[in-house]
């Protein structure tokens, strides 16, 4: 279930909103096109609902994956901080490290409550080419679907970004999809003591400075320079 992300942790006020609007991840068929519809947009909706359902968890690296700067971003999709970072500072690191083949960035799912386990396996099931404007849709506005129904605001942002109701349905009920993201989680918590999002790995050793472009410039900077960049 989704609440297990919470290890014990009190529901937010946005979660039990969700929760109420039925918004959960859980065993049982995904829904399906209704028995009167047409033959042929019942067929299409299985075939995606069976695609999405199937979905595995796949790496996306924004930037060159042979860049001498690998830049690990453990982030949550509720995180105000978070989206302030997509919104306000990765513009200019990828201006100035990763649109120039310096750094590559990868964001690690390190869902805080259940919407921001919800937005992650939708961004997850979305078809790959289109995973980085998902991201960047939802950290761009969150106020879009953070909302008092919240199951009806991100299948309405999916749908436009090339989900079907039935692929959103089938991907929120993808416990093997979402056990990777709660199992790489725990990795972090592990490997690197996250506690907090936005945290971030540069080269392999954790930045404790701010999440603004000018603190992670200088810390990019230096991993550049030991790298020989």
């Amino acid at each position: 279930m989704l609440s297990s992300l919470f290890s014990g942790r009190p529901l937010s006020t946005v979660a039990v909103l969700l929760l109420a609007g039925g918004l959960t991840l859980a065993h049982g068929t995904p829904a399906r096109a209704q028995a009167d519809a047409p033959e042929a947009a019942a067929d299409s909706a299985s075939e995606a609902t069976d695609a999405t359902e199937a979905a595995t968890y796949q790496e996306h690296i924004l930037g060159d994956p042979d860049a001498p700067v690998q830049i690990l971003e453990f982030s949550s999709f509720t995180c105000g901080h978070c989206a302030t970072f997509h919104q306000d500072h990765l513009p200019e690191l990828k201006d100035r490290y990763i649109d120039t083949g310096k750094a590559n960035l990868r964001l690690v799912d390190f869902p805080l409550d259940n919407l921001a386990g919800a937005v992650s396996l939708i961004t997850r099931c979305a078809p790959s080419e289109r995973y980085q404007a998902f991201v960047e849709t939802f950290y761009g506005d969150p106020a879009a679907w953070q909302t008092r129904t919240p199951r009806e605001s991100l299948t309405s942002i999916a749908r436009l970004g090339g989900m079907s109701k039935e692929d959103v349905d089938a991907c929120l009920q993808n416990e093997t999809l979402y056990r990777e993201i709660l199992d790489r989680q725990e990795q972090a918590r592990e490997r690197y003591n996250i506690t907090g999002t936005p945290t971030f790995v540069i080269n392999g050793t954790k930045h404790t400075g701010s999440y603004s472009a000018e603190s992670l410039s200088e810390a990019i900077d230096e991993a550049l320079e030991d790298a020989g960049g």
